[in-house]
């Protein structure tokens, strides 16, 4: 087994760290920040059981954020900044594995800069929506063709309703008779899901460069201006949907609730998605199409019902990907907290489509 210092000793970093620390709330990867003089990096040892193809996740990565830095450039911005910029080892190798089958990689540190908090203005939300816009920009002319699907079923709504159907009938942890109303809720709601997925599948709408893990909190803020800088934790990153990445961002920074509330009082602010719209829109609104215009506000009706459902099977099946918690009943609430925004969501769609209507015409 090869000691940190060793892992260390194999990037092409400049310097030896005089500073190591744990870094982070990620609950997949482990996470150190290194401290070299005057610059800085974070190591990661990837969770290979999560991601179970590394070298594959780290072909995407080095793809995109290569290609983002040259439109960077191009634009006048800082690559150093704008983008995560990944070191390769001194082999020449996009990540570094171990003879004890571990993983692990290395990126500069984006430096004065900090994840973001819950908007709580209408101006931060605009942020998260400008951001989110940016970075699908500078992509759209990325041959996405070049990037692996990592994550097979991604947004597949109609896999993800098998998979609650499975989990019911199997029962193994007896907990189906707690949440039969959320179970209905799902199902009643089944016949709705297919807008977006038929309107890839039928060419009206063009996959894209999507990053498919859009929270608040995976988009990095300047420490003095609070003005977001760039996207983070790319390794879902890979051919998508750009639409349901704004969606889930404003069902994260436009809900008037926290997820780990045990019922909370969730609602969409539409002031909150008409800014976030807003900066999403004046970075991508000439490169949308009048399809995936009008479905911005459906996006984010699904999204918040395809967490609701991940959270509901999770506590179904005993708590397997989230379990950092004391209350074995948190997954439900989360699950019921994201259905009450679908029900939200719901009441405000037509409000939600005449304010997309206004942005982008």
């Amino acid at each position: 087994m090869l000691k940190f210092e060793d892992i260390i000793a194999k990037f092409e970093m400049e310097g030896s760290p005089s500073d190591i620390t744990p870094l982070g709330h990620g609950k997949i990867h482990h996470t150190w920040e290194l401290r070299c003089g005057n610059s800085a990096y974070v190591l990661q040892e990837m969770n290979h059981y999560v991601y179970k193809y590394p070298t594959v996740v780290m072909n995407n990565l080095f793809l995109v954020t290569e290609y983002l830095r040259e439109k960077i450039a191009e634009e006048g911005g800082d690559p150093d900044r704008e983008t995560l910029t990944f070191l390769r080892t001194r082999a020449g190798n996009q990540l570094l594995q171990t003879e004890d089958g571990n993983y692990y990689r290395l990126y500069r540190m984006v430096c004065s800069a900090e994840e973001m908090q819950k908007p709580r203005t209408p101006a931060e939300a605009q942020e998260v929506g400008r951001v989110l816009g940016v970075f699908a920009r500078r992509l759209k002319d990325f041959p996405v063709s070049l990037l692996s699907n990592t994550v097979p079923k991604m947004h597949d709504m109609r896999f993800t309703l098998r998979q609650l159907l499975d989990v019911v009938r199997a029962d193994m942890c007896m907990r189906t008779s707690d949440c039969q109303e959320q179970i209905q809720f799902v199902l009643d709601r089944s016949g709705k899901v297919d807008r977006i997925r038929d309107a890839v599948n039928g060419g009206k709408i063009p996959l894209r460069v999507a990053h498919n893990d859009t929270r608040y909190s995976n988009i990095l803020a300047d420490q003095e201006t609070g003005k977001a800088i760039c996207l983070i934790d790319l390794d879902t990153v890979m051919p998508g949907i750009s639409i349901l990445d704004f969606g889930d961002s404003v069902r994260t920074a436009a809900a008037t609730y926290d997820v780990e509330e045990t019922f909370g009082d969730i609602e969409l602010d539409l002031n909150f998605y008409r800014a976030q719209l807003t900066g999403y829109a004046a970075e991508l609104g000439g490169v949308l199409n009048a399809e995936e215009k009008q479905l911005c506000a459906y996006a984010v009706w699904f999204s918040a019902l395809e967490q609701g459902t991940r959270y509901l099977i999770d506590y179904l099946q005993g708590d397997r990907w989230s379990h950092d918690f004391s209350n074995e009943r948190q997954n439900l609430y989360r699950a019921v907290n994201q259905f009450f925004l679908v029900l939200d969501i719901e009441e405000k769609m037509e409000a939600m489509n005449r304010i997309g209507d206004e942005i982008f015409h």
